[in-house]
């Protein structure tokens, strides 16, 4: 009967109850769809970080992080790789030496960050063979080198060029001769200027090291597998000295930031949201208990407790709350799956490259939703309670009448 009640009440001001459902719904599909279409675009930056600058989990010599020194490898590598191999069979296993130094022309020179790779594994694993713009990716020539499509305008070179890399190695300059067999472009000024790509035996020959690398990169399907991957690697590795194991978040701390930073104002959006939806349905309630004032004495004087009359509104608030979810969390969904067909496509506002730069990774401006279940359930159990919350002072406010005051109103 109570339920009965409320709902009538309810129906009295059609007009006003649909307006604060429709708002409260409204608002809840857009943390949705927001959560979704967020989580979407972090979940593409984070693979785009890992498939260009590490890994979902990383091997590396032990203070390479801090120090970054090309002498600082991780030790026996090959048969950490096996055994890496073995632990994770699904995953992909990369191994890469950095190195930074000099890289000449005869028609000048630039500073460069180079990164010596598998090619076949790395194509894996990386998209930046999809990035070229010129020539081909690096293949069976040791003597291969890609350069980013602004380095080689520096340095004047072509497909086919002759560049010379120097690097410092324990206080001696070591010098080799590469042929331009690539070039590409990810659209970020600081990787298309400063980069470039050579095989993974000349970089180990450069700097005598043997068959160890600086990094052995695990890639999982996906960023959500990282922390049992972390997990089976550091049990795999729990005896090996000389090493640090490190998810990509310590990996790439930048972009950990970055998305952090970027969380918070999602965040700050729910509590803006929460608050609009605490005003309207105290304003929506309290003004419906004030109509009633009348009603309210007959119901006092026939008996009704005040108890009775604070447990109507509550229920009235509870019955708008749970439309009001079940509405915006429809609707957030659908946004979603409907976006999640083919994408909301942004290339248009990156330019010619199609992608833009955030905490140094190039992000795909093509992005599709990732929709959390428990965000979701998160953010519809804050919009039901504030909904609730707000009813406590009208139903306070119901339950303290006197039933002659409320027979004299007018």
């Amino acid at each position: 009967m109570l339920f009965k009640i409320a709902l009538r009440n309810l129906w009295r001001n059609k007009r006003r109850s649909l307006i604060t459902i429709s708002a409260i719904a409204f608002g809840l599909a857009m943390l949705v769809f927001s959560s979704g279409f967020g989580d979407g675009a972090h979940g593409q930056m984070i693979e785009a970080g890992v498939r260009a600058m590490a890994g979902h989990v990383v091997v590396q010599g032990e203070g390479w992080q801090k120090k970054r020194e090309m002498d600082i490898v991780v030790p026996d590598s090959p048969q950490i790789v096996q055994q890496l191999s073995e632990a994770l069979p699904d995953a992909g296993i990369v191994q890469r030496v950095y190195m930074q130094g000099l890289l000449t022309s005869p028609s000048g020179s630039a500073g460069v960050a180079v990164s010596a790779v598998e090619p076949a594994l790395e194509a894996e694993v990386g998209d930046l063979d999809e990035k070229l713009v010129e020539g081909e990716y690096l293949g069976d020539d040791p003597t291969g080198i890609v350069l980013g499509k602004a380095l080689a305008k520096t340095l004047d070179v072509g497909l086919g060029g002759k560049v010379v890399l120097m690097v410092q190695r324990q206080g001696d300059i070591e010098s080799q001769l590469f042929r331009v067999v690539g070039i590409f472009e990810v659209g970020i000024d600081e990787i298309d200027a400063f980069t470039a790509q050579v095989p993974l035996p000349a970089a180990q020959q450069m700097l005598g090291l043997g068959d160890d690398v600086t990094q052995i990169s695990v890639h999982m399907p996906s960023h959500r597998h990282t922390r049992p991957a972390l997990e089976t690697v550091e049990t795999t590795l729990a005896g090996v000295a000389g090493i640090d194991v490190l998810p990509w978040k310590r990996a790439m701390p930048d972009l950990y930031e970055y998305l952090v930073l970027d969380e918070a104002g999602m965040y700050v959006m729910l509590v803006v949201v929460a608050l609009i939806v605490a005003m309207g349905i105290l304003n929506t309630v309290l003004m419906s208990v004030l109509e009633r004032l009348r009603e309210f004495g007959v119901m006092l004087s026939l008996g009704a407790t005040p108890r009775r009359l604070a447990s109507l509104v509550m229920t009235e608030a509870f019955l708008m709350g749970t439309l009001s979810v079940v509405l915006g969390v429809s609707l957030g969904i659908t946004l979603n799956a409907l976006l999640a067909i083919n994408g909301l496509d942004l290339t248009e506002l990156a330019g010619d490259t199609g992608s833009m730069e955030a905490a140094g990774v190039a992000m795909d401006m093509h992005i599709f939703p990732d929709l959390s279940a428990w965000k979701t359930a998160i953010f519809a159990a804050i919009a039901f309670t504030m909904t609730l919350l707000a009813a406590i002072y009208p139903a306070w406010k119901a339950a303290t009448l006197r039933p002659i005051e409320c027979l004299q109103h007018r």
